[in-house]
């Protein structure tokens, strides 16, 4: 018998009611990764109802058979109000477990239905680091080991979930014909694509120097730099493209705004570019893949890399500057060599299978679920009031730097707070499976 079928037959005949509240459902990693794994663990057999803000995925959800209901959970601004509407949602729906992703949802899950009603809890944060003030009680998971080994010490677990990724609806096979025709894409002109949230934080400063880097490389290469997104850094980006393309004399940076279904973008591509989930979509699709990081991080996915990249997830920090001769360096080479192209593509598409599949990735989650429910303990009365008293420092801080101007955007994903554990060498007790 497949000892995998048995455990997923034990789960069904026992199906838990999970409230899954996130902080929100527009496209981003987080609340992808949040919308894949509820949605699995529905189609094991659970109940589940996911908690949190109008979004897209919204539509997702309902297209999937998953119930939603909307709470404000994206800020500690009205706070009091989502703290009373998911006490109420936890009350009506009575989950076995409660699964709150990101520091607001985790926060009002904790001083909410965790503490006053018992109901056992975990927290996943996938930003690239976990503020201190989090509940150290709380079983916690993030998405890579290096955040997990910077973790303060805790009295909870704390668990690894690699970002998860769909290897059936994200395919080599997938059709990229209609999205070439669509941005007039001729058959023999390569696309290297970007698929991201144009955020200030962590992403913009890539997106420039992928800009530039296309318009050094156009004059020798028949090829376009297609972004496909939107956010905060869009006028930014698009003046510098058009710039570009002037400079060019013709179009070499293509902005196609943000897609529902990105899936024939990533089809499209003949090399990718990007971080995180977004990289690891790309290598599901059989592509090719750069890295990209901040302070001029880029580096090719290959056998030579892999054991950093998952190790620090795929993300890194360089030495300083922009990274603008290195990214053309990396994409001249790909670019180039067809042959190389191939074989980087081909090692990418093992090594997500293996490791960061969906299927692979809802059987660790209702694992983590077991465990969670085996270990469900009141939190300490000491907890909650450390919790409470950190939370509200931090509140009031951040406060004050607003009115001063001072405020960092996304201080949980600033390079700065990161740098220690990413610019260190991978130790040497870390030893993953090879890819098959």
């Amino acid at each position: 018998m497949n000892p995998t079928s048995s455990i997923h037959d034990k789960r069904v005949a026992r199906p838990l009611r999970i409230l899954v509240a996130v902080h929100q459902l527009d496209l981003g990693g987080s609340q992808m990764n949040a919308v894949d794994l509820a949605c699995g663990a529905a189609a094991r057999g659970h109940d589940v109802l996911v908690a949190g803000p109008d979004g897209p995925l919204v539509d997702v959800l309902r297209e999937r058979g998953v119930r939603h209901m909307h709470i404000q959970l994206d800020s500690m601004d009205g706070a009091a109000g989502s703290y009373r509407r998911l006490s109420e949602l936890t009350r009506m729906f009575r989950p076995d477990i409660l699964h709150a992703y990101e520091l607001t949802p985790s926060l009002l899950a904790f001083f909410g239905p965790h503490r006053n009603s018992g109901v056992p809890m975990t927290m996943t944060i996938n930003s690239m680091s976990v503020p201190d003030f989090m509940p150290g009680s709380v079983p916690l998971q993030v998405c890579n080991p290096v955040i997990a080994a910077a973790v303060r010490p805790r009295s909870g677990r704390v668990g690894v979930l690699e970002i998860p990724t769909d290897c059936v609806g994200q395919n080599p096979g997938f059709p990229g014909d209609g999205f070439r025709t669509e941005i007039g894409a001729a058959d023999d002109e390569l696309l290297v694509v970007v698929v991201s949230r144009f955020a200030r934080v962590l992403k913009q400063e890539g997106l420039e120097t992928a800009i530039r880097a296309a318009g050094r490389l156009a004059p020798r290469h028949r090829m376009r730099l297609v972004l496909v997104g939107d956010g905060p850094a869009m006028p930014d980006l698009r003046a510098l493209a058009d710039k570009t393309n002037a400079q060019a004399g013709r179009e070499v940076v293509v902005l196609t705004g943000q897609r529902p279904d990105p899936r024939s973008a990533y089809a499209a591509a003949d090399v990718m570019l990007g971080m995180g989930g977004s990289l690891l979509r790309a290598m599901a699709f059989g592509k090719p893949c750069v890295v990209q990081g901040e302070h001029g991080f880029f580096r090719i996915l290959d056998a030579g890399s892999a054991r950093q990249f998952r190790w620090h997830g795929f993300y890194g920090i360089g030495d300083g500057g922009t990274g603008e001769d290195t990214l053309v360096q990396l994409l001249d080479r790909l670019l180039g060599d067809e042959g190389l192209r191939k074989e980087n593509a081909d090692f990418a598409l093992s090594l997500v299978r293996q490791f960061y599949s969906l299927e692979h990735a809802i059987d660790v989650q209702l694992d983590w679920y077991d465990q969670v429910l085996a270990d469900h303990r009141p939190p300490p009365l000491s907890e909650v009031a450390r919790t409470a008293k950190a939370v509200g420092t931090w509140v009031a801080e951040r406060a004050v730097n607003r009115r001063r101007g001072t405020a960092q955007e996304d201080v949980f994903n600033s390079a700065e707070r990161i740098r220690p554990g990413f610019v260190n060498p991978v130790p040497e007790w870390f030893d993953p499976e090879p890819v098959r």
